[in-house]
């Protein structure tokens, strides 16, 4: 049998050309492809100050010296107290050295890396482009040595994606600067504060420093305000605990209630208590020296007494503001402000959200000017609508307190008895909208609705128990002012 000749043509070869597997083009389609990922293995990295193990192991080494010096009063010991300095001492150096020669970072392009770890090595790389701010941070602990550390957040980040510690205050500042000048955005720059320039304050201070908006918070203020924001939870708890010691120390004899009352309700409380206090004096120390400033585009936080920070909060990014009210801040019309911002609003991971301190305790005066440089032309004072009366036995406390309106450029919501809240969204920031109806609701008619805004874990604008047909075209309205507002948005963050 014999093939085909040479003017015969087999079926194979019949077939139309264009069914052919196509040729590869010398150079893919698409753009062109990006540049290595980390800097080459010659690029020198920079390290970190010295001391910054040493003083990340301050908790670890507090504990200890405090176990030591417990044992050397119980048992007189001093010489032992010294071996255990001298041990602490060598190993700690040696740990030090070893872990400075993994740590370190390098700029290198439009990327910062940074390189941390011994045993488990780490290397975190920062889109320099997706910027949005560089906090300077001063602990207690680093402040003798005169270090400082930066927390750097990018745009759409999961808290601090970034921290820097400890470096030198002059290289911390200088890294800031080139690090904001790589991303494009205007450089703040972060003034020395002078640490007894609010020691004599008084109640109506002046304003002071270039871009200030507002007088430094007066410290008596301040520590007035912490006061009375504490006050009627602590009496409350007494009060409660006091009564049900007399009720029950006259039934049952104080002798036996005593003793059961101190082992089961007292030392808790007490332990609550100065839990309650520390919390309560940390937010006085945190908030000391508080300054707002405003540079281009960003507001310019500085505030605290043992632990200071200067914090920066982009106007263009920020996703809701609150006002808080506490009931014995109201004879004298103080309220504070906070505003989240998108990559503030996802920091603690999957639980409540964080926020940004704008204004710890301040007049009505100095509210209004906070927030309309938080939000251009947001007001201070709403007006907010009841739910329905047939809601009221579901917060029978919340209900006066409780409400919600659609004001001309914010969604705001109204809620808390003790502490008197208003959260403002405005609307460029609301991702979605849901309509939620449980089945208690359901019997009654009614429904709440949920705002949740740009990266906002945890802090969505939330109106309660509303009328149903109402809390439908609340949604219907929210969704349609949502999206004409983010339409206008140049460059749109939702």
């Amino acid at each position: 049998m014999t093939g085909p000749g040479p003017d015969e043509v087999g079926p194979e070869a019949a077939a139309p050309q264009e069914e052919s597997a196509p040729v590869l083009a010398d150079v893919p389609y698409g753009p062109e492809a990006a540049g290595p990922s980390a800097p080459p293995p010659g690029v020198t990295r920079q390290r970190l100050h010295p001391l910054t193990p040493l003083l990340e192991s301050f908790r670890f080494f507090a504990a200890a010296a405090a176990a030591v010096g417990f044992q050397v009063f119980t048992s007189q010991n001093f010489l032992f107290a010294v071996y255990i300095a001298v041990a602490a001492a060598v190993v700690g150096g040696i740990a030090s050295l070893i872990a400075l020669q993994y740590r370190g970072f390098v700029i290198w392009g439009p990327e910062l890396h940074i390189y941390s770890g011994v045993f488990t090595r780490s290397h975190r790389t920062v889109p320099l482009d997706r910027l949005q701010s560089v906090d300077l941070a001063r602990p207690l602990r680093a402040r003798p040595f005169g270090l400082a550390q930066l927390n750097i957040e990018v745009a759409g980040g999961d808290g601090t994606d970034a921290r820097l510690a400890y470096l030198k205050v002059d290289r911390a500042l200088a890294l800031r600067a080139e690090l904001l000048g790589i991303a494009g955005r205007p450089i703040a720059p972060v003034p020395e504060v002078d640490p007894d320039a609010d020691a004599d304050a008084g109640d109506e201070p002046v304003a002071s420093g270039p871009g200030a908006l507002i007088p430094p918070v007066p410290v008596k203020r301040l520590a007035f305000a912490s006061l009375l924001e504490a006050l009627p939870v602590q009496v409350t708890a007494l009060v409660l605990f006091g009564t049900a010691f007399a009720v029950s120390g006259a039934v049952f004899g104080f002798s036996t209630v005593a003793t059961t009352v101190w082992f089961g309700f007292l030392a808790p409380a007490l332990l609550g208590y100065a839990q309650s206090t520390i919390v309560t004096v940390n937010r006085f120390l945190r908030n000391c020296r508080f300054r707002l400033s405003r540079d281009g585009g960003s507001l310019l936080v500085e505030r605290g007494l043992t632990d200071t920070s200067h914090e920066t909060v982009p106007v263009d990014r920020v996703t809701g503001v609150t006002f808080d009210e506490p009931v014995l801040w109201r004879s004298r019309r103080w309220r504070r402000v906070e505003v989240w911002t998108a990559a503030v609003a996802q920091q603690g991971g999957g639980g409540a959200a964080k926020s940004t301190m704008m204004l710890p305790v301040g007049d009505p005066g100095q509210v209004a000017l906070v927030a309309a440089e938080a939000v251009p032309d947001l007001p201070s004072v709403f007006e907010t609508a009841l739910p329905p009366r047939r809601a009221r036995w579901r917060m029978p406390l919340r209900w006066k307190r409780t409400g919600a309106t659609l004001h001309e450029r914010v969604f705001v919501v109204r809620h808390g008895v003790m502490v008197n809240t208003h959260v403002a969204v405005p609307y460029a920031r609301i991702q979605s909208v849901r309509v939620v109806q449980g089945p208690v609701q359901r019997l009654q008619g009614l429904a709440t609705v949920r705002a949740m805004t740009a990266g906002g874990l945890g802090h969505d604008a939330v109106a309660y128990h509303r009328d149903a047909i109402e809390a439908v075209a609340m949604a219907a309205e929210l969704r349609e002012r949502a999206d004409a507002a983010a339409a206008l948005e140049r460059p749109r963050l939702s």
